[in-house]
C-alpha cells in the first residue's frame, strides 16, 4: 500500500472516529448535568456493563440468536427482491403488479406489521417475519433502480453485436449495478438488525438481544439497555462496513 492510499484510509477513518468521540463527550457532559444513573448512565458505566455481558454465556447464545434472524430474513429479503426486480425489468406486465404491491407493503406502518405477525406468528417467526416485509420493498426499489439504470444505447448495440445475455449481464449489468448493490445492501442489513430487535423486544423471543432489552427496560436498568444498544450498535456497524469494503475490492477488481 502507497503512502497516498494510507493517507486517503487514515483520512476516512478520522471522520467516524471524530463523529464518534463527539457523541461520547455529548453524551458524557449530558450524563454529569443530570446525575442521575437511572435516567442517563455514563458512557463508562455503559460500557463496563458491555464488558461484563461479554463474559456471560447467555450474552452470546442471545447474540447468535439475533444474527441468525437477521441473516435469515435478510437473504430472503435480497432474493425475493432481486427476483421481483429482475422479473419487472425483463416484464412491464409484472412491473405493474409489483411496484403497486411494493408501495402498499412500504406504506404499512412498521408498528402495525410488528404487532400483528406476534399475534399470528411464534415469537421466533415474528421478527423474521417483520425484517423480510419491511426491507424487502427498499431493496426491491434499489435493486430496479440499479438494473433500469443500464445505458439502453449500450444494451441495443449489444444485441446489434450478437453478444450473449451471459456476457451482456457480466460486463454490462453487473459492473453498473455492483455499486449501488453494495451500498443498499450494507445500509439494508444494518437497518435489519434494528427492525429484528425491535420485533424480538415485542415478541419477547427466546435467545434474543430484544428480550434482554426488554427485561433490562422492566427492571428498570438502563444501564443493561445502554450496553445492549452499544452492543447492537457495534455489530451493525460492523456488518455495515464490511459489506462496503467487499463491495469495494470488487468495483475495483472488475475495473482492473
Amino acid at each position: 500500500m502507497d503512502n497516498k492510499r494510507i493517507k486517503k484510509l487514515l483520512i476516512d477513518l478520522s471522520y467516524p472516529l471524530f463523529v464518534t468521540l463527539l457523541v461520547l463527550v455529548i453524551w458524557q457532559i449530558a450524563s454529569l448535568l443530570l446525575n442521575v444513573d437511572l435516567i442517563l448512565p455514563s458512557p463508562l458505566d455503559a460500557f463496563k456493563q458491555l464488558l461484563d455481558y461479554l463474559g456471560e454465556k447467555d450474552f452470546w447464545i442471545s447474540l447468535g440468536g439475533t444474527l441468525l434472524r437477521s441473516l435469515i430474513s435478510f437473504a430472503f429479503s435480497f432474493i425475493i427482491a432481486l427476483l421481483f426486480a429482475v422479473l419487472s425489468a425483463v416484464n412491464t406486465r409484472a412491473k405493474k403488479l409489483i411496484s403497486p404491491f411494493t408501495a402498499i407493503i412500504r406504506s404499512i406502518p412498521t408498528m402495525s406489521v410488528i404487532l400483528l405477525l406476534i399475534i399470528w406468528l411464534s415469537p421466533s417467526a415474528a421478527p423474521i417475519a417483520v425484517a423480510i416485509i419491511v426491507i424487502f420493498p427498499t431493496l426491491y426499489s434499489a435493486f430496479y433502480g440499479a438494473i433500469d439504470s443500464v445505458d439502453k444505447n449500450l444494451l441495443m448495440m449489444s444485441k446489434v453485436y450478437g453478444v450473449s445475455n451471459k456476457d451482456i449481464i457480466k460486463k454490462l449489468y453487473l459492473p453498473n449495478m455492483a455499486k449501488s448493490m453494495f451500498e443498499n445492501t450494507a445500509s439494508g442489513f444494518s437497518l435489519n438488525i434494528k427492525l429484528v430487535i425491535a420485533a424480538e423486544a415485542l415478541a419477547q423471543t427466546m435467545h434474543s438481544i430484544g428480550k434482554l432489552m426488554q427485561f433490562a427496560k422492566i427492571n428498570i436498568e438502563p444501564t443493561k439497555l445502554f450496553a445492549l444498544t452499544l452492543a447492537a450498535i457495534i455489530v451493525g456497524v460492523f456488518f455495515e462496513s464490511t459489506i462496503r469494503y467487499i463491495g469495494k475490492i470488487s468495483i475495483r477488481w472488475q475495473n482492473d
